[in-house]
């Protein structure tokens, strides 16, 4: 039994058995999971999202007979529509917006910014437009879903550079998911990122993909155990560490909206 924070046992019971009930209404399974993860998102402000994708989520599906193979081919796709549908109110009234989009407008969009990346390549793209008026949108960036950060992040690290390199804006979404099993945490979900080994002199190489070679404009950690960056890096690039039920603007929407005004600056119409 793993005990949660910001979550009761009987807010669990009611999370699974409306993530069961959504599986079987969805025409898509993702879109499931994703409104599933939603819901409890929101049911439980204080809980670590992270801790709610893992063992609410996760875990249970595991447990309703999935293999981890298919949790991998649906969990990428419901991700990526959590973190749109969420962040779709909070970021409209700064004129941005994320979206995903299918494999013959991503191209045709990748192909107009000057870059010869894959659709596949980009998980949700970042979008802005000047206020008061109805357009048009432009993309200003990408943003790179995971849930873990061994979830084959380093694929996505040319597109990055490219998106980076061409003046547009690149950054990573994470669950920072993963739990060590005993005797070393019961469980607990410490992720990738450095928070089992906080405060102890090691090495923490992913944290590097970010703050010392750059990777990415910025890491945004969604488990609240991952340490986030000094001020300073020695990139200039940094890991925030931030929860779904923020006072908005949150980190994120602030970060957003400060690299859209410098790109329309920088790219006026």
């Amino acid at each position: 039994m793993v005990q949660l924070d910001g979550i009761t046992d009987r807010e669990v019971t009611k999370a699974r058995a409306a993530l069961d009930a959504l599986i079987e209404s969805e025409e898509q399974v993702s879109d499931a999971v994703a409104a599933g993860f939603v819901a409890v998102a929101v049911m439980c402000p204080k809980a670590n999202p992270s801790d709610l994708w893992q063992h609410v989520i996760y875990r249970h599906l595991l447990d309703s007979g999935w293999s981890d193979n298919r949790w991998k081919r649906v969990s990428g796709f419901a991700l990526e529509r959590a973190f749109v549908s969420m962040y779709e109110s909070r970021l409209a009234p700064h004129n941005l917006r994320m979206r995903k989009l299918d494999k013959t407008e991503a191209n045709k969009i990748l192909v107009g910014l000057g870059t010869n990346i894959r659709d596949t390549k980009i998980d949700v793209f970042l979008e802005g437009k000047a206020p008061n008026t109805a357009g048009p949108w432009r993309v200003f960036g990408a943003a790179h879903v995971k849930s873990s950060i061994a979830e084959r992040i380093q694929d996505d690290v040319p597109a990055s550079q490219a998106f980076m390199s061409a003046g547009l804006v690149s950054i990573a979404l994470t669950m920072d998911s993963k739990s060590y099993p005993p005797p070393h945490g019961e469980c607990i979900n410490w992720g990738e990122l450095g928070g089992r080994s906080l405060g102890v002199d090691k090495e923490r190489l992913k944290r590097g993909y970010v703050e010392v070679e750059g990777q990415f404009d910025g890491l945004f950690s969604f488990n609240l155990r991952t340490p986030p960056s000094p001020a300073t890096t020695a990139s200039g690039k940094r890991i925030y560490t931030m929860g779904l039920s923020e006072k908005q603007p949150d980190q994120l929407v602030k970060f957003l909206t400060e690299k859209w005004i410098a790109y329309a600056k920088a790219n006026p119409v």
